[in-house]
């Protein structure tokens, strides 16, 4: 017969494999589906937010005036990235890179100094342009008038408007046409339109090309 103190051992490890079954079942209980596996962020094969290479055009008017995004300040370099996963650079202050899903235009005005909205836009000179009832932010995506873009995601190949001011419907479309159509060459989705000498360097930054 067994002393009692030979017992323990042997009750410990049954007292913890009912335990741990005890949580398996708590955990795949209900209806809510799989039991999601929470990772660090930043180990490979576990990114919350998926490396991608996109581009997408975009313009900002302020009162009829397209604004100036040719500026040193507003480009990442190698030296200095202003953002890892959105930015623009030269030669191509008038396309958005793109290079984590999930990206929406607000991060990317944030990233170059702007506070962004679907009320107001803040300008990096501190100027706050906000929705009034003789002046108001709007947003065409794609052709398409929409109420709100600071919270969508900036997808491939899009073509965004943001204009304030106190604009018709037509007068924005105007404004909406002067919006570049380039992302699709740097993206290489219309290669007929990609020059013979090729593309110039994207000069991709510490966020890298994948």
């Amino acid at each position: 017969m067994r002393a009692p103190d030979a017992w323990i051992p042997l009750v410990a490890v049954l007292a913890a494999a009912v335990v741990a079954l005890a949580i398996l079942l708590i955990l795949n209980s209900g209806d809510d589906g799989p039991v999601t596996v929470v990772c660090e962020p930043g180990t490979p094969g576990c990114e919350l937010r998926q490396s991608v290479h996109w581009h997408a055009d975009f313009a900002l008017y302020i009162r009829g005036e397209r604004y100036d995004f040719n500026h040193e300040r507003f480009f990442s370099t190698v030296e200095v990235e202003l953002s890892e996963n959105v930015h623009i650079h030269e030669p191509f202050h008038d396309i958005v890179h793109v290079h984590r899903e999930g990206t929406t235009w607000r991060e990317f005005f944030h990233s170059l100094g702007f506070e962004l909205t679907d009320e107001c836009l803040t300008l990096p000179e501190g100027e706050q342009l906000c929705n009034s009832e003789r002046e108001r932010l709007s947003f065409i995506v794609n052709g398409v008038r929409v109420d709100g873009l600071a919270f969508q995601d900036i997808t491939d190949i899009d073509r965004a408007l943001i204009s304030f001011g106190d604009e018709s419907d037509e007068e924005l479309m105007q404004q909406y046409a002067g919006v570049k159509d380039e992302a699709c060459i740097l993206s290489r989705l219309c290669e007929d339109r990609i020059p013979e000498e090729g593309l110039p360097d994207e000069g991709c930054v510490i966020g890298g090309c994948p």
